[in-house]
């Protein structure tokens, strides 16, 4: 393999300034009457990439060298693997997470593939961009994670081995290289390629694709575009940033095929004879185009057509007609925007007759629908080639689809005048979804999968997960929802409703908006969602209306970034209620934009109470049911413009001599303001941040990120503090018992997860007992006195260690919601009955293996004595006994339990232990 130079990053930093309109806002599903939402310019959409991008470069980044150490965040990775095997092997298990959905809403699905062994065409794999790969095998009625859940989720690209024999091989490829939040260089890249030789049930990596650092760029394998197995000699072809690779079958070799002199977009196609076809991103001066080579071993030959007209810029995508392999098809990125004044598609599309070497020119058939354009929309969008995909039917190389923000199809591409629209946005002068038929499908297409016994069946891939049409030839495309348990959303901000008993949960996510869960929220069961609102998810609130009337009885809080907020009742938003002052007014200095990800806090023991933030200013309102853009009231700004991250209020109904607003900002304080809801002004506000914590006299929003903050549900005193930031110096985790006071005393209790990035806390309150939560960039924590006992990893077989984004406590009946970004949301009853007792077995060792489990459950000990006589029960999720009876040989068979999670507790002589596992 070639080396690679130091000119990666650089490379990268300018591959992704170009390709940084590849973000757009998405679509809105229950809109406010009187207010249309429209798509992002391309400026626009390259303003939010960069946005988000420093919004998380900025979290993590080391607050003294400005940058983020790859080491610590190795060493954190690693930290988390040895705690959850720890705790699967000897940790007694104290509590039981459910998932809370969404179990019928999909997030971002770049690739999706379905098993030709199976002559039913009933499994599938897809995979999610922050998720992990799934697995189906009734259709999607059901999806299993079967991709490892303490390994790398950014899974971009699918492959199974096409030869008779060996279809049981499958392999998956990581890192995305334009579109998330993980495309930043020092942020969630992938993790090489992946294999399977159990039909997509078990994954170990190839090594030789592994990174030198986890999240690094220091690898081409770090964003991997497209993967291809060779159907003669099953060698696997990698298309990565820049570069196209060849591995030998057992991945020990790998050959470098092609590169190029940038950093860009790569795809790939093979015919069934061997033939292989790759292309190289248009931004490559000498290199950029479409490549052949009959075996893909060297011997590589540009077949470009010599042609004025032919000028990709950008991402060029490959189809070879399966009925006749002499067809390729090429759709590639222009250059050009439908948001300019001469609206035109954004894309190319070409034929190439490989018998004749004649090329066809197709692109006047691209969308261009009549009536109403609309920016993102129509004619033909692709976002920069954020998402462009073609695939032509298997029986008809005549028969084309192709997918931008929307997906079409043309059945005659020599014959019909234009491609028609099949999903994605309903139609050209809206942003409504497509739902002909009932059944919402979504816009943003990525993958597109023809159905292996019925070749009228088609499968898209899109950020809004997996759907299915059983007909593609139908005059109107209906679409089935295959997102069933196909956990991929990414979570920025969650919340639930102050009440105990009331399972309405609420969240705002990246690219899929905000959405509704639980019964009382309307929905089916606790684990099915709603979408809400459109855009880019943000914070969210929702409680019981106390002065208002709605029939309902909610009043619910959404917003999307760079500022908006929403106010409205269960169903639907009904205002926007966005502070005037948080307009970014360039002729007025009194206005000041939002941060990014908006951000605003709702007093949840005092709802008509929300704290909002414009960068470092604050705005207050008392009156939340019923304030507009112009009734709230400027409460000060932070010093030196510190920027605002997180708020926490103290708990309990409002005191004006004892309540107290805790702020935290971007350069590592954290601020006391007593009695926040009458003060008029910033002028009492206390500083109170832990002295070790790095802040900046020169730029005060250059310091450790302070990333959240909780209170003890009933001693105001006892307060925690985390913070973002990585750094072998740096402390993530404080707490302090006299929050109260002027100078409150604070205690570094981070511990064994010293080299972890903190994004969330919560302080709760078990039988008494004070027990702290931390979410982390690896993972869910606990400790009931981290002073003295290390954080131990919660949730690993059911969550496994994801990025936690969110948590909120509810004392009234102990329940802790756990947002995550990639996997949606958890969620435990810290009460539950399914707990493990700890007057007598809290610290015995029991290996429990295999975990997960499909035959028998087994056991090992040397703290105490299990045989024959050992009793044992066991619980499903919801705390039923399903089997009980006696150990026989140490073991219990399982075979007949349902696939799910379930406790089982052994009992012998009045020892009592409880272990958690997962029957697949």
């Amino acid at each position: 393999m070639k080396k690679i130079y130091n000119l990666f990053n650089l490379l990268l930093i300018s591959s992704l300034i170009i390709s940084c309109n590849s973000t757009s806002e998405k679509q809105e599903t229950k809109s406010l009457k009187t207010q249309k939402k429209s798509k992002k310019t391309i400026q626009e959409k390259a303003d939010a990439t960069r946005e988000r991008l420093l919004y998380d470069f900025n979290m993590q980044k080391n607050p003294v060298t400005g940058v983020i150490p790859k080491k610590e965040k190795e060493k954190e990775f690693e930290n988390a693997l040895i705690e959850k095997q720890r705790n699967l092997a000897f940790k007694t298990a104290t509590n039981v997470y459910v998932s809370r959905g969404p179990s019928n809403l999909g997030g971002r699905t770049r690739s999706l593939k379905v098993d030709l062994s199976d002559a039913t065409g009933q499994t599938m794999l897809a995979g999610g961009v922050s998720s992990g790969v799934f697995r189906t095998t009734n259709g999607g009625d059901s999806w299993t994670k079967v991709s490892p859940f303490d390994e790398i989720h950014n899974v971009t690209t699918i492959a199974q081995d096409p030869r008779s024999g060996f279809q049981n091989i499958w392999y998956y490829g990581t890192g995305e290289y334009s579109g998330n939040s993980a495309s930043i260089q020092e942020s969630y890249l992938g993790y090489g390629v992946w294999k399977s030789t159990d039909s997509g049930l078990t994954w170990q990596q190839i090594t030789e694709t592994a990174s030198g650092s986890f999240e690094s760029f220091d690898n081409f394998f770090d964003f991997i575009i497209d993967i291809e197995v060779h159907p003669i000699t099953g060698e696997l072809f990698v298309g990565t940033a820049g570069k196209i690779y060849r591995l030998t079958v057992s991945g020990a070799v790998v050959e470098l095929e092609m590169e190029s002199n940038r950093i860009g977009w790569t795809d790939l196609e093979i015919t069934s004879t061997g033939r292989v076809f790759a292309t190289i991103d248009g931004s490559a001066a000498f290199d950029k185009g479409v490549w052949t080579s009959i075996s893909g071993s060297g011997s590589w030959v540009k077949i470009n057509p010599p042609l004025s007209d032919w000028d990709p810029s950008s991402r060029i995508t490959l189809a070879v007609a399966p009925s006749n392999e002499d067809i390729l098809y090429v759709l590639y990125n222009n250059g050009e925007s439908n948001n300019s004044t001469n609206r035109v598609p954004e894309a190319d599309l070409w034929q190439l007759d490989f018998s004749s070497n004649t090329w066809t020119n197709y692109s006047s058939k691209l969308p261009d629908e009549p009536g109403a354009d609309s920016d993102g929309n129509d004619p033909f969008s692709i976002q920069g080639g954020y998402d462009l995909v073609i695939s032509v039917k298997p029986d008809n190389s005549n028969f084309v689809v192709i997918g931008g923000t929307n997906v079409y199809k043309i059945a005659d591409i020599t014959q019909d005048a234009m491609f028609s629209r099949i999903g994605g946005y309903r139609g050209p002068g809206t942003y409504a979804l497509y739902n002909e038929g009932g059944v919402n499908h979504h816009p943003d297409i990525h993958g597109l999968e023809w159905g292996t016994v019925d070749m009228n069946v088609l499968y898209t891939g899109t950020d809004g997960g997996v759907h299915k049409t059983n007909d593609i030839n139908s005059t109107f495309t209906i679409w089935q929802n295959l997102n069933n348990n196909y956990l991929t959303y990414q979570y920025y901000h969650v919340n639930m409703v102050n009440e105990a008993g009331n399972d309405f949960i609420i969240g705002g996510a990246q690219d899929n908006g905000t959405t509704t869960g639980g019964i009382n929220s309307g929905n089916l069961n606790n684990s099915s969602m709603s979408d809400y609102f459109g855009g880019d998810g943000a914070a969210v609130a929702v409680a019981k209306m106390i002065v208002g009337f709605s029939l309902d009885g909610y009043v619910v809080y959404a917003s999307t970034q760079n500022g908006r907020i929403l106010r409205g009742n269960k169903d639907q938003l009904t205002a926007d209620i966005r502070p005037v002052e948080s307009y970014d007014v360039a002729d007025n200095p009194e206005y000041y934009p939002s941060q990014f990800v908006t951000y605003f806090h709702m007093d949840q023991d005092n709802p008509l109470t929300l704290y909002y933030a414009s960068n470092h200013r604050i705005l207050r309102t008392n009156n939340g049911e019923t304030v507009d853009n112009d009734s709230w009231e400027l409460v000060g700004g932070l010093p030196f413009s510190e920027r605002v991250t997180t708020f926490e209020t103290s708990r309990g109904t409002y005191n004006a001599s004892s309540s107290y607003l805790l702020i935290g900002g971007r350069g590592g304080n954290v601020y006391r303001l007593d009695d926040p809801q009458n003060v008029t002004d910033l002028s009492s506000i206390k500083k109170i941040t832990p002295s070790v914590v790095p802040t900046s006299t020169v730029d005060a929003n250059e310091g450790q990120y302070t990333s959240d903050i909780a209170v003890h549900p009933t001693n105001p005193d006892i307060v925690m503090v985390t913070y973002a930031s990585y750094g072998s110096d740096i402390k993530n985790i404080f707490i302090t018992s006299n929050a109260t006071s002027n100078t409150p005393t604070w205690k570094e209790v981070e511990r064994n997860l010293s080299a972890h990035s903190v994004r969330a806390a919560a302080i709760t309150v078990v039988n008494n007992k004070t027990i702290y939560f931390v979410g982390t960039a690896r993972g869910l924590y606990q400790s009931d006195d981290p002073v003295t006992k290390d954080w131990s990893v919660e949730g690993g077989t059911i969550m496994g260690i994801p990025v936690i984004s969110g948590l909120v406590y509810r004392s009234s009946d102990n329940i802790l919601l756990v947002g995550t970004h990639g996997n949606g949301m958890f969620e435990t009853n810290l009460n539950s009955s399914l707990s493990i007792d700890d007057n007598n077995i809290s610290r015995i060792s029991l290996a429990m293996y295999p975990n997960p489990v499909q035959l028998k459950l087994r056991f090992a000990t040397n703290d105490f004595k299990i045989n024959d006589t050992t009793k044992f029960s066991v619980y499903d999720i919801k705390g039923k006994e399903v089997i009980n009876g006696k150990l026989k040989n140490k073991s219990i068979d399982v075979s007949s339990l349902s696939r799910g999670v379930y406790i089982v507790k052994l009992n012998h002589e009045n020892i009592f232990i409880s272990r958690k596992f997962v029957k697949n």
